[in-house]
């Protein structure tokens, strides 16, 4: 099993757009697949249809703080039984799980609960982690929890401002999770008619790859991906051999080669 947190601090990165993708893609090639919604935003849970309401305890909050009034140290932290939606296993978020920022500080070598908790599972070939677009405590848990990270990068000024606070950050978790390294920057939103997209792409692949691979760019298509996020359907789902569904498609195949022999 190999653990997959996709991370970047910036909002609006398509990244959980292309947790949910490069998730069912993996499913449907015949892997086990578990998603994690971290997000007290929940986009992951509901972009992928799940729309009922959703208890605290179907969350990952009973793997990191514990469920019950009892306060019960002793009790095993696991994690819930998980919903199934599109070939896929989900823990689902909800806005109530933010109270993990707060909770998590009280507790001893907290930040490595998540891990812990997912290293104790069974049956999945590959488990993949959305968290919040934050530098707070539940991105810290998701990050150390991984094998490796994966970073979202979209085309432009945000996401080249962003990648500095991003590799600082992955080697300030490495000190709680020694192995953990960038398998691929995906690279997403690209707008390839627009000079500042083209030469932002130049910019990343010239000097990125000293770092991780760099994906083939997902472009930029609002109506496929807001349409699909209303559907609550994956992009291979909602447009089925279309010029996104083939984006995605290639850009699993390069986070697939990137990973080798742990997936």
């Amino acid at each position: 099993m190999v653990v997959l947190t996709f991370f970047n601090h910036a909002g609006g990165v398509a990244k959980t757009s292309t947790v949910r993708d490069i998730g069912y893609v993996l499913a449907e090639q015949g892997r086990r697949v578990l998603l994690i919604d971290m997000d007290p935003q929940a986009n992951l849970t509901k972009w992928l249809g799940v729309e009922d309401d959703i208890a605290l305890e179907q969350t990952v909050y009973p793997a990191i703080i514990g469920s019950g009034e009892d306060g019960d140290a002793d009790r095993e932290l696991a994690l819930p039984e998980p919903v199934r939606v599109h070939g896929m296993d989900l823990i689902p978020a909800h806005l109530n799980i933010a109270i993990i920022e707060r909770e998590i500080l009280s507790v001893f070598l907290g930040v490595l609960r998540l891990r812990e908790a997912v290293r104790k599972l069974s049956g999945y070939d590959v488990v993949l982690i959305d968290p919040p677009p934050s530098l707070g405590q539940l991105s810290a848990l998701a990050v150390v929890a991984s094998d490796r990270v994966v970073v979202p990068l979209p085309t432009n000024r945000k996401g080249l401002d962003g990648i500095p606070t991003v590799i600082k950050m992955v080697r300030e978790y490495k000190k709680a999770a020694r192995d953990l390294n960038i398998a691929l920057f995906v690279l997403t939103q690209h707008d390839r008619r627009t000079r500042h997209d083209r030469e932002s792409h130049e910019i990343i692949t010239a000097q990125l790859p000293a770092l991780a691979p760099i994906s083939t760019p997902l472009a930029s298509r609002p109506a496929y991906y807001s349409d699909a996020q209303v559907q609550g359907m994956p992009i291979p789902v909602y447009a089925p051999g279309s010029e996104a569904d083939l984006e995605v498609r290639q850009v699993t195949a390069e986070l697939v080669a990137a990973l080798g022999d742990l997936l």
